[in-house]
């Protein structure tokens, strides 16, 4: 499903890949579901340090512009959470190309999951959908004895 407004997609310290962009794409042009307003969308994927003791670690940002205003989303990659999730074994596997693979796969998973949310609360904003919390004034005890007789 193309998308109908543009993607513009950058790589930061690892190089250009097919199956990024493609996985970027395909999610990017997903969000035309949750909102319509969509004018552009630009992705960052970025890998800020090459220190492979403590694994890849990747840091996905989404900006997409819509009328009114602009959703951002900044992801990073949690390494205490793999390996909470899996075995020391699998874990260790993390640093190789397909674990780095799997690592980013849920980066950008996971940075569109929240950018698919806060479209949806600006939808939400825009068509006046945000219940209000309406406080009432509040009493003093004096006046609230007073009222009490």
């Amino acid at each position: 499903m193309p998308a109908k407004h543009p993607i513009d997609i950058e790589f930061h310290g690892l190089p250009p890949s097919a199956w990024i962009e493609t996985d970027i794409r395909r999610r990017a042009a997903k969000l035309d579901t949750f909102c319509r307003n969509i004018l552009s969308c630009r992705v960052t994927v970025d890998r800020p340090h090459h220190h492979h003791q403590s694994g890849n670690r990747f840091q996905l940002r989404i900006a997409v512009t819509v009328r009114g205003g602009e959703v951002s989303v900044s992801h990073d990659s949690n390494l205490h959470a793999p390996a909470q999730d899996r075995g020391e074994r699998e874990w260790a596997k993390g640093l190789e190309v397909e674990g780095m693979r799997k690592d980013l796969q849920l980066v950008i998973r996971e940075a569109f999951d929240v950018a698919k949310r806060r479209l949806q609360d600006h939808v939400k904003r825009q068509r006046g959908d945000v219940k209000r919390n309406r406080r009432r004034p509040l009493r003093s005890r004096k006046n609230a004895v007073q009222e009490s007789r």
